[in-house]
Formats: C-alpha cells, structure tokens, sequence
C-alpha cells in the first residue's frame, strides 16, 4: 500500500505546494520552484548616525535586486501612506547605505525582493525600525558653571536649529530669543550634590544632552578659596558647620620649613570639596578634640609634607564620646603611620567609616593601616574603597582589647566591596584582621584581596567573620583559607575565609598606575571588589 505525505509551505500569502512521494518506487524530490520571491529576512538598521543608516538583509532566493523605502515616525503598518524619506529601486548591493534622514527621528525601512523582467515574482514588503542619532549641539558645562541649585548650560549656534527648550529632571526651561541668540542659559531649581543629565530640544527633537552633577550645598557654608588659612577656619568652626572648599592646595598649619602639620577639630563640623570632578588637595592632618565628629568628602588628603608623618585621623582626648568620622568620596595618600589612631582610655566613638574611597602610599611605620587602641568604635566599615600599597609594615586593622572599660560594648567591623592590594607585603608581613576586642563582629563580603602575604589572624580572640563571595588572587599564606580552632596554639592560624580560595588572576588593568579594572571577564562576573572596577563589565 502507498503512503502520501504531505509538506504545506506558507510564506507571506504563497501558494501551497503539495508534495508527494512513493515509498514503494523510492521517488525522491530534490528542489522546487515557488512562483513568488519570499521577502527579505533578517532586515536590520547598522551604524545609525544623524543622518545615516546601513541597512542589511539576507538575500532572497531568486531575487536579482531590492526596493528600499523609508518611512518616518511610521506604525510598522505595512500601509506605507504618505511620502517615504528614501526611496531606492534596483538595489543590488548589501548592506546599503542610505542618507538624507533627520536626526533623533523614529524610522520604518522596508525592503522587497524583485526579479528583473518578471513583475510576478516581487515579494511581500518586510519591516523594521530604527532610530538615527540625536545631535550633539550642546556643549559639556564647566566645572565654574556648575552651582549647587544651578546650571549654565551652552550650545552651537546653527542656523536652521531653532532650539525651544532644556529638560533637566522635572525642570523645562523654555530658552528666550536672547538665550537663542546667545546660545547660552541659566536652569534653576536643581538640587545640591545630585547627578543631571541636560537635554536640548529643537522641534521636538533631541539635539543635545550631558551629564553633570551639582556641586556641594553652599547655603549657610563658610566659603573656603585657595589662599585661606583652612587649618585656622576648621579650628575656629562652630558646631555643625558646613565648610565648602574650592580646588586649589591647602598646606594645614604649615611651619617655616614648608612642611605641614594638624589642623584641630574642636566640633562636629562638615569639610566638602565644591566640585566633585576638581577636588581641592589638603595637605596635612586633623586630630580630634572635645568629642568632636567630622564628615569629610570630595577631597584630596595628601602627607606628602607632613612633618610628623602621622596618622591622617587622630583622636585626642580621653573619658569623652565622640560623634562619627565619615569619610566619603576621598582620596587617601601619602601617611606615614596609618589613616585613623584612637588610644584614648574610656573614649566611645560612634561610627568610623570610609566609603568610595582611594587610598594608597601609607606606610605604617610605627602604627598600624586603621589603629584603634583604648577607644571602643562601635561601628568600622570600610565599602566600595580601594585600598593599594599599604601596611608594608603593619597590621591592616588593629582593634585591641579594651573591653573591660566598656560596658555591653560589641564593636561591628565590615568591610565589603572593596580592592585590596599589594598590602602588607614586609618583611615581617603582619595580618589582615588583628582584632582582639571581646564581643567583636566581623563581615567580610564581595571583596577582591590580592598579592599579599598577610595572615587572616593569629589571634584567638578574632570572631569568625561573616565571609560571602570574597576573591582572593596570589595570597600564599595557607591560613586565609584555615578553618577555627579553638583549641589551637595562639601561634596556629584562624579563622580563615573556608568558602573563599586563591583564584584567577583578575587582570587588573594598570595596578602600577591605581587602575583596578577588571581584565578578567569571569572574575567581573563575581561583582567582587570596589564597584567602580568592574561596572563596565
């Protein structure tokens, strides 16, 4: 008996072809012929400019050539009313090229297969959407242009580009005849210390747009301009002052010699560099008084010249609370002994942290990277910082045991996000955590730590740490990766980060130069490490 099958072909409205085969007599059908060309597939808009666009397609079986139309702000209807922006018959050549459209305008290409001399066989129209680039009239603003509710904005004046308005988060601001003429305006209402991005507009088109960030709030703040005593003006500062310092250099009580020293905090004030893309270079240190706090942000500190070689942050004075120390958004360089001291007896410090921040070159000789002593902090974090070429000599955190000064004292560390590198690499190269206050909680999350040959701790009074997705690179000692235990010789290892393990090489891209991209594709994957190094993944 005979079995037929079938195979129904339907493409764009051709017709169907049915095929039979013979089993039986081994019949076997080897090619057929539609009587219409099937419509171009794979139709897509490459390299969009302005102005421009390369169209490609795959080619379609028969066809000798293509008819290309171009339709602006089109629904993708296939009903094609109205006059196309392009039109091109006979095209023989993928991709190509079309020009002549507007920018920042919402385009349909459709494209059709002919044959040459045989009307019969052109094919269904295919479609797709692009969109050309917006214009680029607007200029990039100044960091002297920028304010902290304000922003000067300015274009290129082109004939023919009648701009009408600038967009900036809710704002509209309808640009005046004299704005026009002047290719120049003032957008108000924005907000202190917050990231924009400006629009400009001509005919409902976008023809420009740039980002910017406001700088820091200057109502009510003490203004401080290159040339200004800073060390005098912090001194003298009232409680919960706001000091917005321009870019410039500024030595701290320097001496005749030129080298710099301390500036006093006596209250709990606010330092902030105006401009976060021109931040001012303080050189010189701070020490604390009087349970004073101090948030510091947008900065350059640098001991290059510092006469003592001293820690950045010193706390002065015991039997006093002291309010937080936040350090955001700053660079740390240069220190001799460390970046924060406390040996104050009966000296609670509320908070000590440093966030998004830059800091390489301290030494520690004589101190320990972040030394705390008699003080209990009750909270330390370190996030989203790099931290490189430090600690030769020392201990990267150091929190001694003063506990029994302090009543229910249970002190938090975290450190999370971070690039540690080339750290605590002497001769007598020392440990990553020398925590041996009781009570201590520790978390260490999402970092990178690489080439050192630090211990995690010898010491059995550091708590097991909190570990979670933590990458290490070249870190050779073998108790990094050691499990607890108690019951151990104090010189036996602890506490190692047993989920982590030395990996792959992240291929930083210019460790030399403070550069910590990420080469490695998988290692970025990890999200490990200060952000900043690996967002472009």
């Amino acid at each position: 008996m005979k079995k037929l099958k079938i195979f129904t072909i339907c493409a764009l409205g051709l017709t169907t072809a049915v095929l039979t085969s013979c089993k039986e007599q081994g019949e076997e059908i080897l090619s057929y012929t539609l009587n219409r060309n099937l419509s171009p597939v794979g139709l897509e808009a490459n390299n969009v400019g302005e102005t421009t666009a390369d169209i490609r397609w795959t080619e379609s079986a028969g066809a000798t050539s293509y008819n290309i139309q171009v339709f602006a702000d089109d629904s993708l209807s296939y009903n094609m009313e109205g006059t196309p922006a392009f039109t091109k018959t006979g095209v023989t050549e993928i991709p190509y090229a079309i020009s002549g459209l507007f920018y920042d305008t919402k385009y349909t290409v459709y494209v059709q297969a002919i044959t040459e001399g045989n009307e019969g066989r052109t094919s269904k129209w295919n479609g797709a959407y692009f969109r050309t680039s917006a214009k680029q009239f607007l200029k990039n603003p100044k960091p002297a242009d920028i304010a902290d509710r304000s922003v000067i904005l300015t274009w290129e004046v082109e004939e023919g580009y009648d701009v009408s308005t600038i967009v900036i988060g809710n704002i509209t601001h309808e640009i005046t005849a004299e704005e026009k003429e002047a290719g120049k305006a003032v957008v108000e209402g924005l907000e202190p210390e917050t990231a924009y991005t400006a629009y400009l507009y001509y005919n409902g088109k976008q023809c420009g747009n740039r980002n910017f960030t406001t700088i820091a709030d200057l109502e009510g703040a003490i203004l401080v301009h290159e040339g200004d005593d800073l060390a005098d003006i912090i001194a003298a500062a009232e409680a919960n002052s706001v000091l917005a310092v321009f870019p410039g250099t500024y030595l701290l009580n320097e001496n005749d010699e030129g080298m710099t020293g301390a500036a006093k905090v006596n209250n709990t004030i606010s330092i902030k560099g105006v401009y976060p893309t021109a931040q001012p270079v303080i050189k010189g240190r701070f020490e604390l008084y009087a349970g004073a706090g101090l948030s510091i942000s947008q900065v350059v500190l640098d001991g290059a010249d510092n006469a003592t070689t001293d820690q950045t942050f010193n706390y002065k004075e015991a039997n006093i609370d002291y309010a937080a120390l936040d350090v955001q958004s700053v660079e740390i360089k240069n220190y001799g002994k460390g970046i924060c001291y406390g040996n104050m007896e009966k000296s609670i410090i509320e908070a000590i942290t440093f966030n998004n921040c830059l800091i390489h070159d301290i030494e520690c000789d004589g101190g320990d990277f972040f030394d705390i002593r008699k003080n209990y902090v009750k909270k330390v974090t370190f996030t989203k910082s790099t931290i490189y070429n430090c600690a030769q000599k020392r201990d990267f955190i150091r929190y001694d045991d003063a506990s029994g000064n302090y009543t229910d004292a249970a002190p938090v560390i975290k450190v999370d996000q971070c690039t540690i590198d080339n750290c605590l690499n002497g001769a007598d190269a020392k440990r990553l955590l020398y925590v041996r206050f009781v009570g201590n909680q520790i978390e260490w999350t999402n970092n990178i730590v690489s080439n050192t040959k630090a211990v995690y701790t010898n010491q059995s009074k550091t708590s097991t740490p909190t570990y979670t997705n933590n990458h290490y690179f070249n870190c050779s000692n073998a108790n990094l990766f050691a499990p607890s235990n108690t019951e151990a010789d104090p010189k036996v290892y602890w506490n190692g980060d047993v989920n982590g393990k030395n990996g792959a090489d992240p291929k930083y891209k210019d460790a030399a130069k403070g550069d910590f991209t990420i080469g490695n594709e998988d290692v970025a994957k990890q999200k490990v490490g200060d952000p900043r190094w690996y967002t472009a993944q």
